[in-house]
């Protein structure tokens, strides 16, 4: 892997707007705009295929994990309430369709790939990982040129497996698809907009008539035991972006019962258990000393010595992660809102550092299929909200 300086397009923004990539100029560190293309990160076919092992490997071993939680009965280890545990295990029992999700993994310039973390309920960076890259890609380095990145034909694929096979569903079937709309400010949140927009996209290639919503309009009609929309329209099958994890709390969590919901959610209740940073303490449990992941704990004491990172369960983007050096100082910690749902503490990873900047690689997952890379940097040890997208190709 290697970073090499790449000209930018004149017009990229305009490019971008053209695909439906339009959260580009986000603020990242140092004011920089979020994407980055006047850098790019090159790969081999050998290290493609080595990240794309890993990935399979690390997917079956977390399906290997859910399976353990549940007919162990450690849901409660996950924070997940009672009343939800059985609806948990139904739907991995009924095997609920997925489509997708990306292990975030730290990649020490070849040498090591570890899972630092698995974002399987609500991943975002889709549509710059599936489009946008891949038009950089073919603009900036040619019709030739070629990259990690079958997410979009997989997604479509994905798509019409569940339409046909899994849901047995007519082509031109309503499939809806939310996001929330307002984080508190007011504003639209653009980012969650563009990727369910994208993803409402790869549907109706696959057969689907998408709708989108937002979960604000999301109600329930009590006299007929069905959710349904702001228009009064049935929600029977339902693409979210918003966490199982903030549903659970809601007024939402009371109709998630077989009596009072006919509506198949996308993703499925079970993937609360991959979401959830515990995930990551059963896997080491069940796989020591596996080549892909880091040890990891629900108590420092194992670790004393060793530098180490404290996360809460259900953190994201990095927030309140604590970085320990090995002789229990702090190193840096990331302010946030979370942790009251407590930590894991995991061994440091070693990050491959390039040209001043801290590299982590977020891989796909399409079903049970690897289907692609993205690329993020920042110049400090925590990859935060304001690290830069950056694209990537495979060398020659």
């Amino acid at each position: 892997m290697r970073r090499i300086d790449s000209p930018a397009r004149p017009d990229w923004r305009e490019q971008f707007d053209q695909i439906g990539f339009s959260f580009y100029d986000l603020e990242s560190e140092g004011g920089r705009p979020y994407w980055n293309e006047v850098n790019a990160y090159g790969f081999t076919s050998r290290e493609v295929d080595e990240l794309a092992a890993a990935t399979k490997e690390l997917f079956d071993r977390c399906m290997d994990a859910v399976e353990h939680v549940v007919r162990e009965d450690r849901l409660a280890e996950f924070g997940i309430p009672e009343r939800l545990r059985q609806l948990v295990k139904d739907s991995w029992d009924n095997d609920d369709p997925t489509v997708y999700g990306r292990f975030d993994l730290a990649y020490d310039n070849g040498s090591t790939i570890k899972m630092l973390e698995f974002n399987a309920d609500t991943p975002t960076s889709l549509v710059e990982s599936a489009a946008a890259q891949w038009q950089w890609l073919v603009q900036v380095r040619g019709e030739n040129a070629d990259q990690f990145n079958a997410i979009h034909e997989l997604l479509v694929e994905q798509w019409k497996h569940i339409r046909e096979e899994r849901w047995n569903l007519p082509e031109g079937t309503v499939l809806h698809l939310a996001s929330l709309h307002d984080d508190g400010d007011g504003d639209l949140i653009i980012e969650d907009a563009d990727t369910v927009a994208y993803m409402a996209e790869t549907a109706k290639e696959a057969g689907f008539t998408p709708k989108l919503i937002f979960m604000e309009d999301v109600e329930y009609d009590a006299d007929r035991n069905q959710f349904v929309d702001s228009d009064g329209q049935d929600i029977t099958h339902i693409f979210k972006l918003y966490p199982w994890e903030w549903m659970r709390e809601e007024q939402f969590a009371g109709f998630l019962e077989p009596s009072k919901d006919n509506t198949q959610w996308v993703e499925p209740l079970w993937k609360m258990l991959l979401s959830n940073k515990q995930l990551l303490v059963v896997l080491w449990e069940m796989f020591p000393n596996h080549p892909n992941l880091l040890a990891t704990y629900e108590s420092p004491e194992k670790l004393r010595g060793t530098p180490h990172v404290s996360k809460p369960r259900l953190g994201r983007e990095g927030a309140n992660v604590t970085v320990y050096k090995g002789d229990g100082s702090v190193d840096v910690a990331q302010p946030g809102a979370y942790g009251e749902e407590g930590f894991i503490f995991q061994k440091r990873a070693n990050l491959a550092r390039l040209n001043g900047k801290t590299v982590i690689i977020g891989s796909w997952v399409v079903g049970e299929t690897p289907a692609g890379i993205d690329i993020r940097e920042t110049s400090g040890p925590i990859t935060g909200d304001l690290a830069e997208f950056v694209p990537h190709f495979i060398e020659n």
